[in-house]
């Protein structure tokens, strides 16, 4: 077996590699080579492949964490394809990346894993990582769904002087996008995933968040209170954002939040079921992620119908 650097005319075998480890969750070359082109150049990464008689049978990569950085922390990826497991490739590969991140003085190694993923599992606790934290995942499906029960949310929103408009409502300038980039910070310090965040830069957040195939302006549905003229984030007071995985057919919800001043107000289920309405029209699935500590946001999902699916686990191994 031989392992080297990915190169650009790798990307198809890694995408079908991914498609066939994960096939709830398609690629394609042109997505990854949009994710790649997109990452911020000051963290550190590393990608490889692993050959066999010229076929990429495995993938692995080492990252600095940018979405919650600390110095010495790694995220360790491998994806082995499925004809190919049982072989030692993963072991072999781990080891080759332990060797590329030694120059590095790593600290920590974190690694996800799905629940249910049993050669996954067993990969992660026979190299000695430890559960650290876990992601509720859950999904809802329009079929059925009977809005009616909820109109009177709406009415409560309106009487609290709010209201909802889609980023596509709105003018789609620079100004509006700071603003909202803003709010989405403030936003994800009360999002409890037992890391640090660390703020993007304004154009790294841009381009991350909006020039993507999955970014739909219709379905960034933000909440408004008219009076409010707050010098970083204007009238905005919550948001909801829907991405759709072209490849998928399904919607992916970013974010939901609301300023804790406007909390109390059902700004959240409004938001919410916006976004199931916009969804029930366009057609696909909704999927989104909780985590365990936000109980009140879990259990609405629940209530509005979404299911249960496995967790995302998050391992993580010291290394001094």
């Amino acid at each position: 077996m031989n392992i080297r650097p990915r190169q650009a005319a790798d990307w198809p075998q890694i995408a079908e590699l991914r498609n066939r480890s994960e096939p709830d969750w398609p690629v394609t070359t042109e997505k990854l080579q949009l994710w790649d082109a997109q990452r911020d150049p000051k963290y550190f990464y590393a990608e490889f492949v692993a050959e066999l008689e010229g076929r990429v049978v495995a993938v692995g990569k080492i990252e600095e964490d940018s979405f919650a950085y600390e110095p010495g922390k790694f995220w360790i990826g491998m994806i082995v394809h499925p004809d190919f497991r049982r072989r030692g490739i993963g072991t072999e590969l781990y080891g080759f990346l332990l060797e590329q991140l030694a120059p590095h003085r790593p600290r920590k190694l974190v690694a996800r894993v799905e629940e249910g993923q049993e050669a996954g599992l067993h990969f992660v606790h026979k190299h000695g990582f430890s559960e650290e934290w876990r992601r509720y995942n859950s999904r809802w499906s329009p079929e059925g769904f009977d809005f009616a029960p909820y109109k009177h949310l709406e009415q409560t929103l309106h009487a609290e002087g709010l209201e909802i408009k889609s980023l596509a409502e709105l003018d789609i300038s620079d100004d509006i996008l700071r603003q909202l980039w803003e709010l989405d910070w403030i936003l994800f310090q009360d999002v409890p995933m037992g890391v640090t965040f660390t703020k993007r830069t304004f154009e790294q957040w841009k381009k991350e968040e909006t020039e993507t195939p999955d970014f739909v302006p219709e379905a960034v549905l933000i909440a408004l209170d008219p009076q409010r003229k707050d010098p970083l984030t204007g009238p905005m007071v919550g948001y909801t954002q829907l991405s759709y995985v072209v490849e998928g057919g399904f919607w992916v919800i970013n974010m939901t939040g609301v300023l804790r001043e406007y909390r109390g107000k059902k700004v959240a289920h409004n938001l919410k079921l916006r976004g199931m309405k916009l969804v029930a029209q366009r057609g696909g699935e909704i999927r989104t992620t909780n985590d365990p500590p936000n109980k009140v946001m879990y259990e609405m999902n629940l209530k509005l119908g979404f299911k249960p699916y496995p967790s995302w686990l998050r391992f993580a191994k010291k290394l001094d």
